[in-house]
């Protein structure tokens, strides 16, 4: 078995040619390039079984050759791929995989997921490719290829537009190099889906839907340096997850996903800039800001439309005046989502990715002046504790007074008790469960409240920015804002006995 170690960049067919000529290349390259026309064929069950489970078993045929590959999942949690990879020749009449040429651990396991039903081809890919070697001023030596064809599954088909970077020898870090000098050359997008996961997607014809953050685990024996990667890699994964979802299918819920990543990830930053350095974090986390905010106001209007506008809606069928405000905000939010579709699309956006990767891959902040290599060893049991302090200390103070406070504070304890929630679920894995999930429910329900309250604000400036541009909705701007406001009179003083309760429940980490 060999690893494969591999960085995907999608891109336009036309700048395929631009970093085939780029002087990147001409300057790295170790060997002369190799065009060939690959021919490959997915096999799997009806239902795809293997696929779903991690397994990619094709056949491809080259320069007259047959190469019967397995592949499995992804390992590991970084940008870039890590997969097993079993390589057989078949003899030349060899036209289908022979399971006897894998070792007894996977034949069983294809033999289970198969359950008995046959597998046969499912998916095909048409691909010119042409390779080169490439050897980058560290002695990292990076296959570059270059992809041009086509996926088909099902009667359906899709183009592929993309160029691979596989490591042969070095440290990944080198991958993340040579596709930041490339983003300069070309717009580029980070493929985390295989060939074969885009033509099961294509013969499936499921949606594309968004995902949750999964739940972070660390051990207790986990270090403080390493706690960090482990974090920051689990938000960048979340991030990209949805990224799909939102630029190519509009999918709100993505969209509101890739926010909640990116201040997941900001909080991150915070909780660990005093071991790991500001500086090191300063440009990333900015980076991160940026994002959220360039996203944020298409989000904002998704809320509107369905949360603030419909409910009113509902109430006066057929009503002219709020047909108009919604007009105007459905306007609004088109103009809102073609700019984040934009954001994500940019090589900005790109690099901050890859600039991500390579500085928790190469652990960039290693050496800084004046820092304690001793702390960045130490277990984060305590570490974690002392965070979760300051965070909880920050919230109490403010909510001493929750009774007296004004629209502004109350928006400021709002970000408390969010940059506390993103703190503990970063640590809670630390800790006894039943403590942790109790703690959790309080929590969730006050920032539940505090969100719808925020929403009404934000509606506000909403139908201010509106009626700024056609004045004529300002009446039924504020019928819709005099609805929300009376229920959230009510959401207020629910807010008072959540916290109430938040208080009462105590801290699940001392």
């Amino acid at each position: 078995m060999n690893r494969e170690i591999e960085l995907k960049l999608e891109c336009e067919p036309a700048a395929l040619e631009r970093v085939r000529r780029s002087r990147v290349l001409s300057r790295l390259q170790a060997g002369p390039a190799r065009a060939r026309l690959l021919h490959s064929v997915y096999f799997d069950t009806p239902g795809f079984a293997l696929l779903k489970d991690g397994l990619a078993l094709r056949v491809r045929e080259t320069e007259g050759k047959r190469i019967q590959t397995l592949k499995t999942g992804s390992e590991g949690g970084t940008l870039a791929s890590n997969r097993g990879e079993w390589e057989t020749p078949l003899a030349s009449g060899e036209e289908a995989p022979a399971l006897n040429h894998l070792p007894a651990d996977l034949r069983a396991r294809i033999v289970e997921l198969a359950n008995g039903e046959a597998i046969s081809p499912r998916l095909t890919s048409r691909i010119r490719r042409t390779a080169r070697m490439l050897r980058t001023p560290e002695g990292d030596e990076i296959e570059l290829a270059i992809d041009n064809g086509v996926l088909s599954a099902d009667g359906r088909e899709m183009p592929v537009s993309e160029f691979e970077l596989e490591l042969k020898r070095g440290a990944p870090a080198g991958l993340y190099r040579l596709a930041l000098e490339l983003a300069d050359i070309v717009p580029v997008r980070i493929g985390l889906r295989s060939k074969a996961e885009r033509a099961l997607a294509l013969a499936s014809d499921e949606k594309p839907a968004a995902v949750r953050a999964e739940i972070l685990s660390l051990a207790p024996r986990l270090t403080i340096e390493d706690a960090y990667v482990v974090i920051l890699r689990h938000c960048l994964t979340h991030l990209l997850m949805n990224e799909a979802v939102t630029v190519d299918g509009s999918l709100s819920e993505g969209l509101h996903q890739m926010r909640v990543a990116l201040r997941r990830m900001r909080s991150a930053f915070t909780v660990f800039r005093r071991v790991i350095g500001k500086d090191h974090v300063r440009r990333l986390s900015q980076e991160a800001r940026w994002l959220a905010t360039s996203i944020g106001r298409a989000r904002d209007f998704d809320v509107f439309t369905s949360e603030i506008l419909t409910p009113v809606e509902a109430g006066s069928p057929g009503d002219e005046g709020l047909a108009a405000l919604r007009a105007a905000a459905e306007k609004a939010r088109a103009s809102a989502w073609a700019g984040a579709r934009a954001s994500l699309r940019s090589s900005r956006m790109t690099r901050f990715v890859l600039e991500l990767a390579l500085h928790l891959d190469e652990r960039s902040w290693r050496g800084a002046a004046g820092q304690d290599t001793a702390v960045l060893g130490a277990p984060i049991g305590d570490f974690a504790s002392r965070a979760l302090d300051r965070r909880y200390r920050s919230v109490a103070r403010l909510g001493r007074h929750i009774e007296d406070l004004d629209t502004d504070e109350r928006h400021d304890l709002r970000k408390r008790l969010k940059r506390l929630r993103y703190a503990s679920g970063f640590f809670a894995s630390l800790y006894p469960h039943a403590a942790t999930r109790r703690y959790f429910r309080a929590l969730s329900q006050l920032q539940d409240d505090f969100g719808a309250l925020n929403d009404v604000e934000t509606a506000g400036a909403i139908i201010k920015e509106l009626a700024a541009i056609e004045p004529d909705l300002a009446a039924q701007g504020k019928r819709v804002l005099a609805h929300h406001e009376r229920r959230a009179r009510k959401q207020w003083q629910s807010a008072l006995d959540e916290w109430r309760a938040f208080r009462d429940e105590g801290v699940f980490w001392r």
